[in-house]
């Protein structure tokens, strides 16, 4: 087989991401007719169709899978030895890509991304906050070069650095009857009260889905949400109580607004934190020097 045109290779790659030709040649300015030739060159050089068209629009054959994991590879080789260069040069230059959980922003901004900017000022880094399977899917798909996630789901593609186990605990008002409940509660005990709960794709409500299944019962939420924060307000205003690990309300435990009582239930004692990488890419150096940092300072990974 002759070598890929790496030009072909782009455009392929933004056919799939887009899902058609038109949509390609939009965001790459360009012909979709230009496209379309590029794409038939291309599956005329690797011998076999690369996408089926359908009524939805294009989609990828076998070998265009294995083709678009191929063109992932060589982005990471071609970062690598872009950073390297850099790297003689300094590290003067260098974008780094973070995707985390809500919970882990107040300690990494604080504890870990600050210091490590002011040590690095020539560094980009750049931090999206996702839900557990969009962080996990970032890292697999080499958009983040780090992933900070709460019990995020098992994945093939997915090498774990660091991990601890952080319980689920019932997140009270400092005001509430629970509050001065003395050893762990129970779930009777939870939904006797007015209950705001994660929407579906987060981790956290992930692990309620499973509790639920596992006891077969339904929890019905007066309040759902994809923020932390407002879980953490609902419970602040007496409104009711919230699943909650303590790293996502750290500093309102600490300042006495709100209350972290330990539930009796196997399921919500095992979820981990976990920093996440893709297995098998090289990360550049200040992704690692940043990855020792998280292991090293950040608070939810502290023995």
């Amino acid at each position: 087989m002759q070598e890929i045109s790496q030009s072909r290779l782009r455009y392929f790659h933004e056919v799939v991401a887009c899902g058609s030709i038109r949509g390609a040649a939009e965001k790459l300015n360009s012909a979709a007719s230009v496209i379309s030739r590029q794409i038939q060159l291309l599956e005329k050089e690797l011998g076999l169709p690369l996408f089926e068209r359908r009524a939805r629009g294009l989609v990828p054959t076998e070998a265009a899978d294995m083709l678009l994991e191929y063109h992932r590879g060589c982005r990471a080789q071609h970062e690598h030895l872009s950073t390297r260069l850099q790297e003689l040069r300094g590290m003067q230059r260098g974008n780094l890509q973070l995707a985390i959980s809500e919970g882990f922003v107040d300690d990494l901004t604080a504890r870990v991304i600050g210091p490590f900017c002011i040590d690095y000022p020539q560094l980009n880094v750049g931090i999206q906050v996702r839900s557990v399977n969009e962080v996990v899917e970032a890292v697999a798909t080499d958009c983040a070069h780090i992933g900070l996630a709460y019990s995020p789901p098992a994945h093939p593609a997915i090498r774990c650095r660091f991990r601890k186990v952080h319980p689920v605990c019932l997140l009270v008002g400092r005001d509430h009857p629970l509050a001065g409940h003395e050893g762990p509660v129970t779930l009777a005990d939870a939904m006797r009260y007015p209950l705001a709960l994660m929407t579906a794709p987060y981790g956290l409500r992930q692990i309620i889905d499973v509790v639920e299944f596992t006891e077969r019962i339904h929890l019905t939420p007066a309040l759902t949400t994809n923020s932390l924060q407002v879980l953490k307000q609902f419970v602040r205003s007496g409104a009711g109580v919230t699943f909650m690990p303590v790293l996502g309300a750290r500093l309102e435990i600490e300042r006495g607004e709100l209350a972290a009582l330990p539930v009796a239930h196997p399921v919500l004692l095992s979820p981990e934190c976990q920093a996440i990488v893709r297995l098998g890419r090289p990360l550049p150096t200040a992704a690692n020097e940043l990855l020792r940092r998280i292991g090293a300072s950040l608070p939810v990974f502290a023995d």
